[in-house]
């Protein structure tokens, strides 16, 4: 099979040993033969098949892999042995870090995944959690979730929704509504904490000592 992709001399004007991604054939509806895509540091870090990407400036590097029909896009990244697959999106400027499995869902906003959280649709449903602002997750989370604020989700802890219901976690509340809008309840969350253990820097502090 021809390559979809090959990487440029265009190096990131911080870490230089990341390049930029240019299109060999056309992958998918919105990534045309020619364009150029985000920064990765070698092959392993984006499959040559399917329709993954990474796009704009966003980056996967280290043992990060991406593959499947998933997309890195906006200011992303990726990094440590981070796995993202299937059709998962990440976006924004969402940091994906350690040994998490992403295969579904949105990570988006200022959303942090770290440690060996696991983010899946439900296996019963289909749907995909929601990760967004400046939630952390460390932990499980399947199906229809939607995680708000700076709630943190923390390493052992499983969500797992099966159901069509929406679950609305915040750092003090669950809400849980109807697909239609009407709320059903309000829990306090039993596996959720209130603030962040996200880095300091934007990029791994092991970035800036290369």
């Amino acid at each position: 099979m021809t390559p979809k992709y090959e990487i440029t001399r265009i190096a990131h004007p911080k870490f230089p040993w990341m390049h930029r991604i240019r299109a060999l054939r056309n992958v998918r509806e919105d990534v045309r033969a020619g364009d150029l895509g985000g920064f990765i540091q070698s092959e392993r870090n984006l499959s040559q098949e399917g329709t993954c990407w990474i796009a704009d400036n966003a980056i996967a590097a280290e043992e990060a892999c991406v593959s499947g029909h998933s997309f890195l896009s906006d200011n992303a990244w990726a990094c440590g042995h981070a796995t993202i697959f299937d059709r998962a999106i990440v976006s924004g400027n969402a940091v994906l870090d350690g040994g998490v499995f992403v295969a579904a869902g949105r990570i988006r906003d200022h959303a942090y995944i770290g440690g060996n959280a696991e983010i899946f649709a439900s296996r019963v449903t289909g749907e995909a959690p929601v990760i967004s602002e400046s939630a952390s997750v460390y932990g499980e989370v399947r199906g229809r979730v939607e995680i708000h604020g700076r709630t943190v989700i923390l390493p052992g802890s499983k969500i797992d929704n099966p159901t069509t219901d929406i679950f609305h976690i915040y750092p003090e509340r669950i809400v849980v509504k109807k697909p239609f809008g009407e709320k059903l309840c309000v829990l306090s969350p039993p596996m959720a904490g209130k603030g962040q253990q996200k880095q300091k820097s934007r990029f791994p502090s092991r970035w800036e000592e290369r």
